[in-house]
């Protein structure tokens, strides 16, 4: 009697409801993330054509603390003792932050947005592999597999780079394309191996999320002060930053953290790879830049080299 129940339709009905429920959040969640993250780097390379990265990020810091703060209050009264106890890890995940966005904000006024987003999404695999390759327990056939995957990205990358090149620009493509592959990837790779010491000391990602900015903040505004004119903005002005802020650095931390409350990492991981080739095409609605079937080919191998190596890596793991 008891089986029959278990595998009456109603019984059945009842149990998968929830879990299309939640999965079609996530799905909903992650398909905001990846229109969003698209969408965010155009932004900042629309934004700071216009006003001064410093600016944009002095600003956009105070809107993403106010943003996550109102978020996380009780969260971050109830768990003081943990803020405390790894007060070391927050500090330093915060100059990594400031570190980051100021390569995301100055890269982006030279590098066009799609190449941005290659760089960027290539450089975190390739530095984090460099830098685990002495603790990795992976067999010597599975680190190869994944070198290879990783140069194959890193010539897609190069590519990427020489098709945005042009006589007057190079140099500073070069440079700006240096700074988000080694700088960038590295310091994202040890922003990602703090924020997952910290979640193993218990602290919710939410909460490492809205005590990350403060660095920012701070670094900004002793720029800024340099120059205290550059305090003085119009409301239009504040108001296209606030606009950015949420793009470019709230609403995805936000949305990628609901998405994988309900979606596995694999999932959600694949779908992200999809983020250059969005960004590729919603560039050209700006009317900076012109259709080149070459970027968009080399862009759609580097976006499935990645799937490869997400769906390896996490099959190893």
């Amino acid at each position: 009697m008891k089986n029959d129940k278990l595998s009456s339709p109603l019984f059945i009905k009842n149990f998968t409801m929830p879990w299309k429920i939640f999965s079609s959040r996530g799905l909903m969640y992650i398909s905001l993330y990846v229109i969003i993250s698209a969408i965010s780097p155009i932004f900042v390379n629309h934004t700071t054509r216009s006003i001064e990265p410093i600016v944009t990020l002095f600003y956009s810091s105070i809107f993403t603390i106010i943003f996550f703060s109102i978020l996380n209050l009780g969260e971050l009264t109830e768990n003081i003792v943990l803020i405390k106890k790894n007060k070391r890890s927050i500090l330093w995940l915060n100059v990594l932050n400031a570190i980051i966005w100021f390569v995301i904000f100055f890269s982006l006024q030279v590098l066009s947005p799609a190449v941005f987003a290659c760089l960027f999404l290539g450089a975190i695999p390739i530095n984090l592999f460099l830098l685990e390759l002495r603790k990795s327990k992976a067999s010597n056939k599975s680190n190869i597999t994944t070198a290879m995957l990783l140069l194959t990205m890193f010539i897609l990358m190069l590519l990427l780079v020489s098709q945005d090149m042009s006589e007057a620009n190079s140099f500073q493509i070069l440079k700006y394309g240096a700074i988000v592959t080694i700088i960038g990837g590295i310091v994202a790779a040890f922003i990602m191996k703090i924020s997952k010491e910290l979640a193993n000391e218990n602290l919710s990602a939410s909460l490492v999320v809205s005590l990350r900015f403060y660095g920012l903040l701070l670094i900004s505004l002793m720029f800024v002060l340099s120059n205290p004119s550059q305090f003085l903005v119009n409301p239009i002005v504040l108001a296209e930053v606030f606009a950015l802020a949420l793009i470019s650095m709230a609403l995805p931390l936000f949305l990628l953290q609901k998405a994988l409350k309900t979606l596995s990492p694999l999932y959600a991981s694949i779908i992200i790879t999809t983020i250059p080739i969005l960004t590729y095409f919603l560039q050209l609605i700006t009317g900076y830049y012109s259709f080149s079937i070459v970027k968009l080919g080399i862009i759609i191998l580097f976006s499935l080299s990645l799937i490869v190596l997400t769906y390896l890596k996490k099959k190893e793991g």
